[in-house]
């Protein structure tokens, strides 16, 4: 895969990601729940946001983010039946999957920003993985701070 279709795929996973966590959280009774979910949310906004520059740098269009968008209803009504624990479960290989995207963004950045943006990708992927580990009891710790200590989230995302 280009590069190009790398930051395109990444983007539109952003995109997928901001939509499926903001309609889960609308659905959540759960009041701790809802807000993990919530900071999901804000959390793939705020990388969409990081990358967005580098899409207009290298002439990409971001557009048809509506289709996407509208994918996230048929993706939260499966997950409606999920446990929350089979859901968090079902993080895994979705986290591996775009690991190695965001690693192969990193190596085939062009400059310093776009090496920026690529491992700020890295990172967050990395916290949620933790917070689901967390999250299932699988590893000590509030499960948000992974994410809430992402530089990107300081003045987005309050615990």
């Amino acid at each position: 895969m280009s590069a190009n279709e790398l930051w395109f795929e990444s983007y539109q996973g952003e995109v997928l990601g901001e939509a499926l966590f903001g309609l889960l959280a609308q659905r959540e009774a759960d009041p701790t729940r809802r807000h993990q979910l919530q900071v999901l949310s804000a959390l793939e906004r705020t990388m969409k946001e990081l990358a967005e520059p580098v899409l207009e740098r290298r002439s990409l269009d971001s557009a048809d983010t509506e289709a996407t968008i509208s994918s996230a209803g048929p993706m939260a009504d499966g997950v409606a039946v999920m446990s929350w624990e089979q859901f968090l479960g079902s993080f895994e290989p979705v986290i591996s999957q775009y690991l190695e995207r965001y690693r192969q963004l990193v190596e085939l950045a062009t400059d310093d920003g776009e090496r920026e943006v690529a491992e700020a990708y890295v990172a967050h992927e990395l916290a949620i993985s933790a917070f689901c580990r967390r999250a299932l009891g699988r590893e000590p710790g509030e499960p948000l701070q992974p994410i809430l200590d992402l530089p990107q989230l300081a003045d987005t995302i309050s615990a």
